[in-house]
């Protein structure tokens, strides 16, 4: 999608059927992560897309199989966090494109499917998702520096399969669901104040969307 001429134009498919996937952008390349295959509960493998050549090459697989997990860039590294595989997961994993190789980190506080993770101020936030059916409202933040997982004000709407963002130094949150329901509901959190406020609602209900600041 280019954002100047509002047009869209198709690229190369991947070389394995994806969903439930995560997906981040670093070093110029964008990398396709786990996700439900084909016949397969969950993938571990990654592979990652040259917008220079127009075409996909594998990279260094997971540790792990995952699918409905988050994934967020960080100075340099791509994290991944929770989803389901073999069994639930609140596992996290880092992966240095320099070196092709993923190493594990500090677990995230409790097992997380569905849920949400923007990058901001150094430090990775996680939101909502569910865990044996139920969603829940939980925020927490990891420090890479301190390698530490520490819970933060619960946003006020469960919500899963919802999409956060990053933007001027502020955390917002969109859509999802909850109980079987679709919201619209739109939520920004201030880390100075440690608080969620209420904002404009989207104009429709959505779940399972994505978010990006541009």
């Amino acid at each position: 999608y280019d954002p100047q001429t509002d047009g869209w134009q198709p690229l190369a498919k991947m070389s394995t059927a994806r969903a439930a996937l995560g997906l981040a952008a670093v070093g110029g390349k964008v990398y396709a992560i786990g996700g439900s295959g084909t016949g397969v509960l969950a993938l571990e493998s990654v592979e990652a897309y040259d917008p220079q050549l127009g075409t996909w090459a594998p990279v260094a697989s997971m540790n792990g199989k995952r699918m409905r997990h988050a994934s967020v860039v960080l100075d340099g590294k791509i994290y991944v966090m929770g989803g389901g595989g073999d069994g639930k997961l609140d596992t996290v994993e880092a992966y240095d494109p320099q070196a092709d190789s993923w190493q594990q980190v500090a677990s995230m506080l409790q097992d997380r499917q569905g849920h949400a993770a923007a990058a901001m101020g150094g430090n990775i936030y996680v939101t909502g998702g569910f865990n044996e059916g139920d969603s829940f409202n939980a925020v927490s933040v990891y420090d890479p520096q301190a390698d530490a997982w520490t819970q933060l004000k619960s946003m006020s709407i469960a919500r899963h399969n919802h999409a956060s963002a990053a933007l001027d130094g502020k955390l917002y949150v969109f859509g999802g669901s909850v109980d079987g329901k679709d919201l619209d509901s739109v939520e920004v959190y201030d880390p100075a104040s440690d608080s969620w406020a209420q904002v404009s609602s989207l104009t429709s209900a959505r779940h399972s969307l994505v978010a990006v600041a541009l």
